[in-house]
């Protein structure tokens, strides 16, 4: 036998020896899982943001300068905190002139009613008409009214000059800062509503605001479990429970969902901000000791469900499903722990 002739024959043995190698891990090459017993939870995710329980517009009562500002974004407040101060020179001398008249109005009522007694005394005796009697006593009532139209004018302005000093309404945190030291601010009695000097949030409770599809809103009832995933934090979640759930859906680009609000009760909740954006995963139900199987087993033909036992000759089997969390699946019926499936 020529030398090129037994080339050609070792090529072709070699040839013949990859392909029966390859026909051989063919199927060692088709990955596979095995049918287990797992806990399995239906999710339904309302995505949307965190929202605080309350919050509040601050706008000043009186008109004037800004003078000082005692806080910044993000800060603490508590109750009756000094918030923002505004300028107050012009109302304090108002003060000052109205305490003056005030006095003045309190010495013409004593001596009013000294005139009025005298009198009364002199009427008694006969030396006086009744007329002037009257116009005394007309004299005293009058100086009565004045009296209180002062103590009224001072009350009212120690009363706007008390609102000079902005206070926080509620236990919170400062959102946003919107005015600057210098500004002139309108009060919230006039046409516009007055200038907002800040805004606060409410640290009571943190909820997370979002919207459900109308397919899956069914399944959702107020108490549920949520767990919710926020951009900031993406390797935490937060403990939640559903608080309500809207009435009335909401069309956006032709499809309708339905907002729930779902409070989050983890301790760790003071890491999460306002306007923060987050999922929720409402746990609508939960299967202990469920059989499960990867979702990319399934195969369809059809409406039929099915999948492909592994072994030296694969067998097709048709299952039924139930809840499905995204990567894994409940089998209702069709297989048995422990066997193996393809997957695609």
């Amino acid at each position: 036998m020529s030398s090129p002739v037994r080339i050609a024959i070792g090529w072709l043995l070699l040839f013949a020896w990859l392909l029966a190698c390859g026909a051989g891990n063919k199927t060692a090459d088709i990955p596979t899982a095995l049918v287990e017993t797992a806990r399995i939870e239906r999710i339904v995710v309302a995505t949307g943001t965190i929202e605080p329980e309350r919050e509040v517009e601050v706008r000043s009562r009186i008109a004037g300068i800004v003078e000082k500002i005692h806080v910044d974004d993000g800060d603490q407040v508590e109750p009756e905190q000094p918030l923002v101060e505004i300028e107050r020179e012009l109302l304090e001398s108002q003060v000052r002139e109205a305490a003056a008249a005030l006095e003045a109005a309190r010495v013409e009522f004593r001596f009013a009613k000294i005139a009025l007694e005298r009198n009364l005394e002199l009427e008694r005796g006969g030396a006086a008409s009744q007329q002037k009697r009257d116009d005394a006593r007309s004299r005293q009532q009058g100086a009565r009214a004045e009296v209180a139209r002062a103590q009224a004018r001072l009350d009212s302005l120690n009363t706007q000059l008390s609102y000079a000093t902005v206070r926080s309404p509620l236990a919170g945190r400062v959102l946003q800062v919107h005015t600057e030291e210098g500004n002139a601010v309108s009060p919230v009695t006039a046409v516009t509503g007055g200038i907002v000097l800040l805004s606060l949030a409410g640290t009571e409770a943190l909820y997370l605001e979002g919207l459900v599809d109308e397919n899956e809103v069914a399944r959702v009832a107020v108490g549920q479990r949520a767990r919710v995933r926020t951009e900031a934090f993406p390797e935490q979640s937060f403990e939640g429970s559903v608080r309500a759930i809207a009435p009335m859906g909401q069309r956006i680009q032709n499809v309708t969902y339905f907002e729930v609000k779902i409070e989050i009760v983890d301790a760790d909740a003071e890491l999460l901000r306002p306007r923060m954006s987050g999922d929720a995963d409402i746990v609508t139900a939960t299967v202990e000791g469920a059989l499960v199987i990867p979702e990319t087993a399934l195969r369809y033909r059809g409406e039929d469900l099915y999948v492909e036992i592994d072994g030296p000759a694969p067998e097709e089997r048709n299952v039924e499903i139930g809840i499905v969390d995204g990567s894994r699946v409940q089998v209702l019926s069709g297989l048995a722990e422990g066997e193996a499936v393809r997957l695609k």
